[in-house]
């Protein structure tokens, strides 16, 4: 065998590994991740659930809305929080790469995160949709969903 055959089918070789290795790194870059972090206490007479957003990908993320859903006999119902509360955290701004935003939810008169009744934070679960449609979601959770 030739050497020079050689040489070009060990460049061959290194040229596509190489070439793998920049469209693996150009994928995992364009890849857009939104940690939520929630949890739910209790302040004077009303409850709260605190979320965080935190931004771990690569790319800024914009929010469009935030939606709520609790389980009530075991069937998921959706619940709508104020949009107002919390629209201007996010207008034309969205949370940069190793950034957070902190919002703070309260009861009002459409729900409560507590059950009187059974005596325990109801199960929910949050789903955080940008304006392309994609949707970030918690598992269930009744007091906290921290890792």
């Amino acid at each position: 065998m030739d050497y020079r055959l050689l040489i070009a089918i060990i460049a061959l070789l290194i040229s596509l590994v190489n070439l793998t290795w920049n469209i693996y790194i150009k994928v995992k870059s364009e890849i857009r991740k939104l940690l939520i972090q929630s949890y739910k206490s209790k302040s004077n007479d009303t409850f709260n659930c605190v979320v965080t957003l935190t931004n771990i990908g690569n790319k800024p993320i914009f929010i469009r809305r935030i939606e709520l859903e609790e389980k009530v006999n075991g069937k998921a119902k959706r619940r709508h929080l104020d949009y107002n509360s919390y629209s201007e955290e996010f207008e034309n701004a969205p949370i940069n790469p190793e950034n957070w935003k902190t919002l703070i939810f309260k009861d009002n008169k459409y729900f409560s995160f507590f059950d009187t009744e059974a005596k325990k934070f109801k199960k929910t679960r949050l789903t955080v949709i940008t304006p392309k449609g994609e949707k970030y979601t918690t598992k269930w959770f009744s007091q906290n969903n921290l890792r």
